[in-house]
């Protein structure tokens, strides 16, 4: 029995297979069997092989059944001998699990490749462009090992596919772009000379060091620059119920769009909006997403993480701003909390052992050194001791609570490319994701109030999410520094807490607010606090309130992020 794939749906059916369709399963296990022993047995499962005559792909992810691979056999050329089955479908097999094992090969890779086109082309076309250069990048490589058999391939496709019908110009450049870089003008076919010079210039950047694959977000970049007009006149931008070209098929994009695709694209390049890599396959691999998504996140505009992040399948927190905060933040600050312990008794010198001193004091080697006879209260001796300088012990990290000024002096704007022009909150929101992501990474819970005008509180939590999304809700209106809710979140607390409070010096309550931080540091809470926009606290306006606290100015906001917090405790005078 056989699944037969319908049209819309995919909704399977049974039928009997004939004896040449199970002949023809039993050549592409084979092929496949060679393929993984190639690639030195990748975790791939085996293809699910089907007949699917309403789908032209021979390759694609099935959604339905766990982003298990489909093989669909049944746009399968006609050979004359199995041996030519099983090279047919082996460079086809070497073809698609290339783009697992090396491009675009994880989702990290693939959304830098997707960001990189993106600069060129709309978020919906560029998984075309990313996979046009990985079909180029792989069977070139596959060309240097197997050049006779990607040969006789290419030639196979070209004459199957241009018995069909006619052959869109986006095809046509493939094959002429393969021509080009393998220097094999094999195919004799004079349209496709009519691609030359946009051949020409695409294998000029592929070509160029080509093994080093630190250059190919560069060269995505170039080839959708190159391929920008030439994708959109293939390619149909439609409405869920859009009229179809005859020569067309409607597939959705990773980014939501639906799309005209020519069918002799799909035979050529399978489905060329779907994103493959390695952890499209993968099931319970949450935390290994995350980990990429935040690796993704840095250095790169918010504008630009998004939709190539969410395409690449590494988005899976839902939102994509906390998520770029977090990458942002990641292992910025640390925070040591210190406690000092005694450095015990150190012999400073010899002094008279008396009798009623205890036993265990009497050294018999510095009392026979003195004199050979021991006599006691006379020769006897023993050390003099005093107390060792004490020495630093990390401790636990306390609970933390994060007091976040989002009023309408610390500005925020994440879409600006500068970083002045994001504002201060921009740079708080770093330095509290930061100290947030620390805690939880040390087992301590955390608690968050967001305040201008109001306190807006993620109360005492394990979960970084509650928190993540109290600190983004910027308000913009007034400063006044909710110390009553300050106090109550200490009070909550399981234990003594660490209280960081980023603000400016706009805060209008200071007046009321310096008793109950006394009081709160004499019950054993400790509060620091970050001050963006000023070199030097102003000693006169707190007076002795800096003998209870610590408050740090930050002159230039970049070194808030930068910051190693250090607190000793002295447990031992």
């Amino acid at each position: 029995m056989i699944q037969i794939k319908k049209k819309g749906k995919r909704k399977s059916t049974k039928k009997e297979i004939t004896e040449r369709e199970r002949k023809v399963i039993e050549l592409a296990k084979i092929a496949w069997s060679k393929t993984l022993k190639e690639f030195y047995y990748p975790p791939l499962n085996e293809p699910n092989y089907v007949f699917d005559y309403t789908h032209l792909e021979g390759f694609y992810i099935d959604p339905d059944h766990r982003w298990q691979i489909t093989m669909n056999l049944a746009n399968t050329p006609l050979f004359k001998d199995n041996q030519e089955y099983i090279d047919y479908f082996y460079i086809i097999s070497l073809h698609e699990v290339s783009h697992y094992q090396i491009i675009p090969y994880d989702g990290l890779i693939n959304a830098k490749l997707l960001r990189a086109a993106m600069m060129h082309v709309n978020q919906n076309y560029a998984p075309i462009i990313v996979n046009i250069f990985a079909d180029l990048i792989i069977d070139t490589k596959l060309f240097q090992k197997y050049p006779n058999l990607i040969i006789w391939e290419m030639q196979v496709t070209f004459k199957h596919i241009k018995s069909k019908g006619p052959i869109s110009n986006l095809t046509r450049f493939l094959f002429r772009a393969y021509e080009r870089l393998w220097n094999q003008d094999v195919l004799n076919d004079e349209t496709l000379k009519e691609m030359d010079s946009l051949a020409e210039r695409v294998t000029k950047v592929i070509m160029k060091d080509f093994e080093d694959e630190l250059t190919w977000e560069k060269k995505v970049t170039l080839v959708a620059k190159y391929l920008n007009s030439l994708i959109q006149d293939t390619f149909t931008l439609i409405g869920t119920r859009g009229l179809l070209d005859k020569n067309k098929e409607k597939r959705k994009s990773p980014g939501g769009a639906f799309i005209e695709v020519p069918k002799d694209v799909l035979e050529v390049m399978d489905n060329p909006l779907e994103n493959k890599n390695s952890d499209k396959l993968k099931e319970d691999n949450e935390d290994e997403l995350r980990q990429k998504s935040e690796e993704f996140a840095k250095d790169i505009p918010y504008s630009e993480f998004g939709g190539p992040a969410r395409q690449a399948g590494i988005l899976i927190d839902g939102s994509a701003l906390a998520t770029w905060y977090r990458g942002l933040a990641k292992n910025l600050i640390e925070i040591k909390i210190y406690e000092e312990k005694p450095g015990g008794q150190l012999p400073v010198y010899p002094e008279v052992w008396r009798i009623g001193d205890r036993i265990e004091e009497l050294d018999i080697v510095q009392s026979l050194l003195n004199s050979p006879v021991m006599i006691p209260n006379i020769t006897t001796r023993k050390w003099a001791h005093m107390e060792g300088p004490g020495h630093l012990v990390e401790k636990q990290i306390p609970d933390l609570l994060i007091v976040l000024d989002s009023s309408g002096s610390m500005g925020w704007n994440y879409n600006s490319r500068s970083v002045r022009g994001k504002g201060p909150y921009h740079t708080a929101l770093v330095a509290a994701f930061a100290s947030l992501h620390y805690a939880a990474s040390k087992g301590a819970k955390f608690s968050v109030i967001n305040f201008s005008n109001r306190a807006d509180i993620c109360q005492w939590t394990s979960d970084y999410k509650k928190a993540e999304k109290v600190l983004l809700r910027y308000q913009g209106g007034g400063t006044f520094l909710p110390i009553k809710e300050i106090a109550n979140q200490c009070d909550k607390a399981d234990r003594k807490s660490l209280t960081f409070i980023i603000t400016d010096f706009g805060i209008y309550n200071w007046g009321k607010a310096k008793k109950i931080m006394i009081d709160l540091a004499e019950k054993g809470h400790k509060i620091v606090g970050f001050f963006i926009g000023s070199t030097t606290i102003p000693k006169e306006k707190f007076k002795n309130l800096l003998d209870k606290v610590t408050f740090y100015g930050i002159g230039n906001p970049k070194d808030l992020i930068s910051l190693v917090i250090k607190e000793v405790k002295n447990y031992y005078l």
